[in-house]
C-alpha cells in the first residue's frame, strides 16, 4: 500500500464517472439557446425545496450570496442602522462576511467541544442583538437546537434564527429550523463544477425578495446584485441529484467506520457527537489532534494523505468582530488542534483503510 497519493477531494474522480452525462447536458443547454432562468433552473429549485421540506428554493451564485440575501431581507425588515447577529467563532469567514455585507454587526460567541455554537455561551451572556446564525459545522446536524431549552431562549430574546446550512444541509434529518443558505461550492457534498448556492425557506416574502435580489433588484428594491446559477449549472446539478443518496451513504459508511477505529485504537477523538452521528452528513471528517497538529499533518503528507485545517483561526482573530477573548476559549483552542481528513464517496475500500491506518500510525 505504500506510494499511495490521496487528494483531499474526489471531484476529478466523480467527473470521470459522470463525464458523458455532463457533456451531453451542456450540449443540450447550449443548443437550446436558453442559458439562464429556464426549465433546468426550475426543476433543480423544485428538487431543492422538496429535499429540504421547504415551500421555496431559490438558486443563487454562491452560498455566501445566499446568506447575504437572507441577512439583507431581515435588515430591511428591521429597518435599523446596525442590528447585531450572533455567529459561532469557529466557522468559515464567509458566515461573518455575509452579515457584514448586508449591514449587520457581527458578535462572535464560543462553541462547544464539537465546534457548534454553544447554547450555554449565548444563554449566560447578555447580547444586545436581534438574530442568531446557526452553523452545522463539518456536517453536524442542528439536532441539539431542536430542544425546548433553545426554543425558549429564542422566544425569550425574540431573536431571528437563520441557518448557514452550507455544510450541513444534507444531514440525515432533512429538516430546516429556519430560512437557510446552501452552498454548491466544489468542495461540498453536492458540488457544482463552478460555484453556486440556494436559499430555502417557508416564507413567501423571503422567496420574492431573494429572486429580486439575485437579479439586480427591481424598481422597488435597491441594493440587489447579479448572482444567478446558469442553466448549465442547474442541468449538471440535476444529474448529480440522481446519485446523491448513494454518495451520502458511502460518506456515512466511511465516517462511522473511522469513528469506530478511533474509539478502539486511539484516544484521539473526531468532532462528531456520537449521539448525533446518524444525522451527520460527513461533509468533513475532522479529528482533534491534542498533541502537535503540524507534526501529524506533516506525517500524513509524507504518507501521501492530503489534509486541511478547518479552520486555523476563529472569526474574532481574522476581523474586527466584537467578542471578548476569555469567552472564546473553547473555539480558539479547537482551531489550534483540528485537522480534516479526506472523505468522499470515490475513496476505495483500500484507500479508506490506508487513511485511518496512517492516522493511527502518525500518533493519533
Amino acid at each position: 500500500m505504500s506510494g499511495l497519493k490521496i487528494p483531499f477531494t474526489g471531484l476529478q474522480k466523480q467527473y470521470n464517472r459522470l463525464r458523458a452525462e455532463v457533456l451531453d447536458s451542456i450540449d443540450i443547454v447550449l443548443r437550446s439557446g436558453q442559458l439562464m432562468d429556464g426549465n433546468y433552473t426550475q426543476e433543480f429549485e423544485s428538487w431543492l425545496a422538496k429535499r429540504n421540506n421547504s415551500d421555496h428554493a431559490i438558486t443563487i451564485g454562491s452560498g455566501t450570496v445566499a446568506l447575504e440575501a437572507i441577512a439583507k431581507y431581515y435588515y430591511k425588515q428591521l429597518n435599523l442602522r446596525k442590528p447585531q447577529v450572533i455567529v459561532p467563532n469557529l466557522t468559515y469567514r464567509a458566515t461573518a462576511n455575509a452579515w457584514v455585507n448586508a449591514g449587520w454587526e457581527v458578535v462572535v460567541a464560543d462553541t462547544d467541544s464539537y465546534g457548534m455554537l454553544d447554547i450555554d455561551s449565548i444563554a449566560e451572556h447578555h447580547y444586545d442583538n436581534l438574530a442568531v446564525c446557526l452553523v452545522g459545522l463539518y456536517g453536524n446536524s442542528l439536532k441539539n437546537y431542536q430542544t425546548q431549552r433553545f426554543q425558549d431562549l429564542i422566544a425569550e430574546q425574540d431573536w431571528i434564527v437563520v441557518e448557514d446550512a452550507a455544510q450541513h444541509w444534507l444531514s440525515w434529518d432533512g429538516k430546516r429550523i429556519s430560512t437557510s443558505a446552501i452552498s454548491f461550492d466544489p468542495t461540498k457534498n453536492l458540488a457544482n463544477y463552478a460555484n453556486g448556492g440556494a436559499v430555502v425557506t417557508n416564507t413567501a416574502s423571503v422567496d420574492r425578495f431573494v429572486r429580486w435580489y439575485r437579479g439586480n433588484g427591481s424598481a422597488h428594491i435597491t441594493g440587489g446584485t447579479n448572482s444567478r446559477m446558469s442553466e448549465i449549472d442547474c442541468a449538471t446539478m440535476l444529474i448529480k441529484t440522481k446519485y446523491i443518496d448513494e454518495w451520502q451513504e458511502r460518506r456515512r459508511t466511511i465516517g462511522l467506520y473511522w469513528m469506530e477505529r478511533l474509539r478502539e485504537k486511539s484516544t484521539t477523538r473526531c468532532l462528531i457527537d456520537s449521539s448525533n452521528a446518524q444525522e451527520h452528513c460527513f461533509h468533513k471528517f475532522v479529528i482533534d489532534v491534542d498533541s502537535d497538529r503540524n507534526a501529524m499533518q506533516a506525517c500524513l503528507k509524507e504518507a501521501g494523505v492530503d489534509t486541511k485545517v478547518h479552520y486555523e483561526y476563529g472569526i474574532n482573530e481574522i476581523g474586527s468582530f466584537q467578542g471578548v477573548k476569555p469567552m472564546l476559549a473553547s473555539s480558539t483552542s479547537l482551531s489550534r488542534r483540528v485537522l480534516s481528513l479526506p472523505i468522499y464517496p470515490e475513496l476505495t475500500d483500500l484507500e479508506v483503510e490506508y487513511i485511518i491506518d496512517q492516522v493511527l500510525g502518525c500518533g493519533a
